[in-house]
């Protein structure tokens, strides 16, 4: 997530960052013990109802959220490869 919202910045920035919208209750993780304690971040359902909101997103239908950490488990793959896709093509363009 880092790679791909703020490369240019310290890592520690989007850790506080992350940290302060997780506090708010806006997003949370989960932690996958078998690829080396890598975070997997996800909105809430308040975070993803607030962002409905937001004039960029209104009138769209919020996202499925995913609020049981264990169904985040098991979609933390394909979100990855959604991730590790969009940040190869911005490295791209």
């Amino acid at each position: 997530m880092h790679r791909v919202i703020t490369p240019s910045v310290r890592i520690e920035q989007t850790r506080r960052r992350l940290a302060r919208l997780r506090a708010e209750r806006l997003i949370d993780r989960i932690t996958l013990p078998q690829a080396g304690r890598l975070r997997v971040w996800f909105p809430t359902p308040y975070g993803a109802q607030l962002a409905c909101e937001w004039p960029e997103i209104r009138g769209r239908r919020p996202p499925k959220t995913v609020s049981d950490p264990t169904l985040a488990r098991l979609r933390a793959g394909h979100a990855l490869t959604l991730t590790e896709t969009a940040h190869a093509r911005i490295q791209r363009d």
